[in-house]
């Protein structure tokens, strides 16, 4: 009996076990997905006419980006298949919903965040929010704040509490809970989706350099690396640009510069001719000598690169080279 008795113990501690995995991770699931994607998305964008759905996986290769760039520890649940939404009106995108979970003091806050496709936040809801204090957080002064905000502001009012300084004391912690969501997700965004927003993105500089009637052409989706310049550039992909009668007007190359004080992603556009007309920074300039240092490279094209004396000058060489290749 005693024998059947320990047998019995150990078939329900790992029943128990085996429950709550299942458990944790149906409520992961359920933690990185919109209940309502009908509803959340029109409330975020009452101008979209339809979205789109697009699943990504966390994985441990993104643990390292994130210990870097978040300034608090990620639990293990943030790995794992994941859900971006793409608001859409007509057929044009503009902007993006996602959903992330924080531990609270009473209990998981969910968040559905709406940012724009330079990943700057526009705005939040709670999917999920219990506690006293919910609705002054998303809908006062702590709201009017965050929107607009971008990574760094957001990081550095967790970092400083200049925003978290501006409310009660009583509603200070789950404007905390909230930041850190909001850093979250945008990391994660830009690290997960990096190449469909990517394919989101490049439509629109293109129709901004080029005119609004224009279609591109992917040339090659391989990441390659400009060698022996001094710093670190990966060419991210490259487009040919033609108007509505099937005639090139140019070519779009994007690019990510790692430099000094400066790392984002530039966008290059270049006329039929190999000459520079646009250089744009992803999520804008540092300070007005970097931009400046790029912008007068405008006008120049191949030729022009003999002598390469700085960094702007060297990455623009890179790119015309590359756009001489077939």
């Amino acid at each position: 009996m005693g024998h059947n008795s320990l047998h019995i113990r150990r078939y329900l501690l790992l029943i128990c076990i085996l429950l709550g995995a299942v458990t944790e991770a149906v409520s992961a699931q359920a933690f990185c997905a919109l209940r309502d994607p009908v509803s959340r998305v029109y409330e975020l964008f009452p101008e979209a006419t339809s979205y789109r759905t697009v699943i990504g996986t966390v994985g441990p290769q993104h643990r390292q980006f994130l210990a870097k760039n978040l300034p608090f520890p990620h639990h293990f649940n943030e790995f794992g298949r994941h859900s971006l939404y793409v608001a859409l009106q007509d057929g044009r995108p503009l902007g993006l919903v996602h959903v992330r979970s924080e531990k609270g003091r009473w209990g998981l806050v969910e968040i559905c965040w709406a940012l724009d496709l330079d990943l700057n936040v526009i705005g939040f809801e709670f999917q999920r929010c219990r506690g006293p204090h919910c609705d002054a957080i998303s809908e006062g002064i702590f709201l009017k704040h965050v929107s607009g905000s971008k990574f760094d502001s957001l990081k550095e009012g967790l970092r400083s509490e200049t925003i978290v300084e501006l409310l009660p004391e009583s509603q200070r912690a789950l404007a905390e809970t909230v930041l850190r969501s909001g850093l979250k997700t945008i990391a994660l965004t830009s690290a997960v989706w990096r190449e469909e927003l990517i394919e989101l993105r490049a439509p629109i500089q293109a129709r901004s350099t080029f005119g609004d009637e224009v279609t591109l052409e992917q040339q090659s989706q391989d990441v390659t690396t400009a060698g022996n310049i001094g710093f670190i550039m990966n060419i991210w992909g490259d487009w040919i640009i033609k108007n509505q009668k099937g005639e090139v007007r140019g070519q779009l190359i994007l690019t990510s510069v790692e430099l000094p004080g400066f790392s984002d992603d530039l966008w290059w556009a270049v006329d039929s001719d190999g000459v520079l007309i646009k250089i744009s920074s992803q999520h804008g300039w540092p300070d007005e000598m970097t931009r400046l240092a790029f912008e007068e490279l405008i006008g120049r094209d191949i030729r022009h690169f003999k002598d390469c004396a700085t960094a702007a000058e060297l990455a623009a060489e890179a790119v015309l080279v590359k756009q001489e290749l077939p």
